[in-house]
């Protein structure tokens, strides 16, 4: 009598040098099978897991696996605010087991930022006679017609820079949304970019200090995670539509950002007050500008492919 094999379709086509072990089987590990005598395998780390969880089982093993829900996420945060630059501290100290990452605190505020940013209402646009109406700017529909004149004058440049800048800010001026819809999808990677050259004017900046770049860059990532937090506020104009609001926002987002900079600075790398503040602005000041260069950079390559 000849027997029929079935295979699954997780394994369908895949060969094994190890087959898999028998979810089945009690007191052994799912991952490499050896025998489970406690809730964690003492030859491949993976705890002991149902493998077919329930729906909150599931949620739970997520969010463990992304933010290490144990307590670590409220720990890092309380840190990260009440005391700029312990967090890196303690990261070049060897303490990390309580704290999340750098890289996973970074990516997590990212995450945050840009999710409540995207949920979060785009100004109105109010049309009226003869122009329309955005946030605090008026735009005439001759001043724009003016400007798409000149612009297209440019294009027609014998020097080359001035043809592709005519080309990108025409495209820009033509096709507001698609250039506005771009710039927002590229944000999260241009920061990304930006935060080994912060690290890097960091290192410029403390090259005395005699300290790798690794550790600069644990202390870029801990800053740029608290400048995401830091800018959540400047959202609130979007719902609540109040200039006074709008000033207040960004106002006090970036007192504490220079706040928080000037104290992590004195913490992690030592020096006088006097010295964080001189270091930390020649740090911004310079970053600013890098800043600067790659949003115009991005803008120009976003609005020539639009």
């Amino acid at each position: 009598m000849t027997g029929t094999t079935r295979t699954s379709p997780v394994t369908a086509g895949a060969s094994f040098a190890v087959r898999p072990p028998d979810a089945s089987t009690p007191g052994v590990c799912l991952n490499c099978g050896e025998p489970l005598s406690q809730h964690f395998c003492p030859a491949c780390g993976q705890r002991a897991i149902d493998p077919d969880p329930t729906l909150g089982e599931f949620v739970h093993e997520a969010a463990e696996e992304f933010l290490h829900w144990d307590g670590k996420l409220a720990t890092t945060f309380r840190l990260l605010f009440t005391r700029p630059g312990e967090l890196t501290r303690e990261y070049l100290a060897g303490r990390r087991v309580r704290y999340l990452s750098p890289l996973r605190l970074y990516l997590t505020c990212s995450v945050l930022y840009f999710a409540l940013k995207a949920l979060a209402p785009d100004a109105p646009i109010v049309v009226r006679a003869g122009g329309a109406h955005t946030g605090m700017v008026m735009i005439q529909e001759d001043t724009v017609g003016e400007t798409l004149q000149a612009i297209d004058k440019m294009t027609q440049s014998k020097r080359s820079t001035d043809r592709v800048a005519g080309r990108a800010l025409g495209n820009a001026l033509r096709h507001g949304d698609q250039t506005a819809a771009s710039l927002r999808e590229s944000m999260p990677n241009v920061m990304f970019v930006l935060v080994p050259i912060f690290a890097g004017l960091v290192a410029l900046v403390f090259r005395g200090r005699r300290m790798r770049y690794p550790q600069h860059l644990a202390f870029a990532l801990h800053t740029h995670a608290f400048l995401f937090l830091a800018f959540i506020p400047t959202l609130l104009p979007r719902v609540l539509h109040t200039v006074a609001v709008d000033a207040l926002a960004v106002v006090s987002s970036f007192a504490a950002i220079a706040i928080y900079l000037v104290l992590a600075v004195r913490r992690v790398y030592g020096g006088s007050t006097w010295s964080a503040i001189l270091r930390s602005g020649a740090v911004a000041a310079t970053y600013f500008a890098v800043f600067t260069v790659a949003m115009l950079l991005t803008f120009a390559f976003v609005a020539l492919r639009v």
